[in-house]
């Protein structure tokens, strides 16, 4: 029985479970994220070619994988969204022979936040897809369109590309056939493109932005949309017109930046203004006790290291009054937070008095 490895052979209602999900017709497994085969059912035994689900136990999950570095990507999806849904993989099996499969996998994280284990199932999809029938070259005015064009099989390489693309990536169209699009994406987007590529699959089409970099390694914001192109009721492969929206972009990152900006000189103005008028009551309170505890050493000293950090919020809130431009600074667990020692400094990099 596969699932008896994860229990105690004395435990009879563990035993229940285990042939319960053994008995599954659906592919299941749970795997570690260094990529072991923890567990998985005789579905996923007889989908993979294996006789045993036993066999497959400690089995390295990348030699399931056609392409091995499919998998880096498609692990820190998971981990980053949480989950998958449907997504295309190209896989093999024991023999070699090729096969589809959806993946749809969520990841499972211990107390302290650590991705442990990866549950998911598998589909079969081989018959839904056709990898092998050759994609027709367009030629004429649709590979001479300014639009950058371009079309790419289901795993995300390039198979078709018009002038204007070979002109945005600086390479001829011999060049660029068989590169992934994913070599060409800025780094935070590659694992978007994955869910882009699932939800193509799913409905047949879709359409994001995706930063891409053009051939001098500059970054375009592309509008895609995307149709999967069928042959004789199978997939083949997918068409992508893309449209350049780097202005539009820009111009709304400027803007929020700028109510940001105006945001953030609102709370500091009025933060400031608040904290002064205490911050001024105290210094004049702890100067007339200093100069009543000068023969006290012991109390002297204290009060000495309270009105030192009292300049320091003094300071702060001086700072504060003076911020020119929006600088933030990395926080925790990816927030940002200002950073009052850059926002107060003018452009010239000389503090503003």
């Amino acid at each position: 029985m596969a699932g008896e490895n994860l229990i105690h052979s004395g435990d009879y209602s563990a035993r229940r479970y285990a042939e319960f999900f053994d008995g599954l017709p659906a592919p299941l497994f749970r795997t570690t994220i260094e990529g072991k085969l923890v567990y998985c059912n005789q579905a996923f035994a007889n989908l993979l070619g294996f006789d045993s689900a036993m066999d497959l136990i400690d089995y390295p999950v990348i030699e399931f994988y056609r392409n091995k570095k499919d998998r880096g990507p498609i692990i820190h999806t998971v981990i980053q969204s949480g989950r998958v849904f449907d997504l295309p993989v190209a896989l093999k099996k024991k023999d070699g022979a090729p096969i589809w499969c959806a993946i749809t996998a969520k990841a499972i994280f211990d107390d302290d936040g650590n991705a442990i284990h990866l549950d998911g199932v598998l589909k079969e999809i081989t018959p839904d897809i056709d990898s092998d029938i050759d994609v027709p070259i367009i030629e004429g005015p649709a590979g001479d369109l300014e639009q950058i064009t371009f079309d790419f099989d289901l795993r995300g390489e390039l198979i078709n590309v018009n002038s204007a693309a070979e002109a945005f990536f600086g390479l001829p169209k011999a060049k660029l056939l068989g590169k992934s699009l994913s070599e060409f994406l800025a780094p935070g987007d590659r694992d978007l493109f994955l869910i882009f590529l699932a939800d193509i699959f799913k409905i047949g089409r879709s359409e994001i932005i995706l930063s891409i970099l053009d051939g001098s390694s500059k970054v375009h914001y592309l509008k895609c949309q995307a149709s999967l192109i069928k042959n004789n009721g199978r997939a083949n492969h997918v068409k992508c017109i893309t449209k350049d929206v780097t202005n539009t972009i820009k111009q709304q990152r400027q803007k929020a930046d700028s109510q940001k900006f105006q945001g953030v000189l609102e709370m500091a103005g009025g933060v400031a203004h608040r904290l002064n008028q205490p911050l001024t009551i105290i210094n004049n309170q702890i100067n007339e006790i200093l100069s009543e505890l000068k023969q006290n050493k012991r109390l002297h000293g204290k009060i000495v290291k309270i009105h030192n950090q009292i300049k320091k919020m003094n300071d702060i809130t001086d700072k504060l009054g003076r911020i020119k431009k929006y600088e933030a600074m990395d926080y925790v667990a990816g927030i940002k937070i200002v950073d009052i020692e850059k926002s107060s400094w003018s452009h010239d990099g000389k503090e503003d008095r």
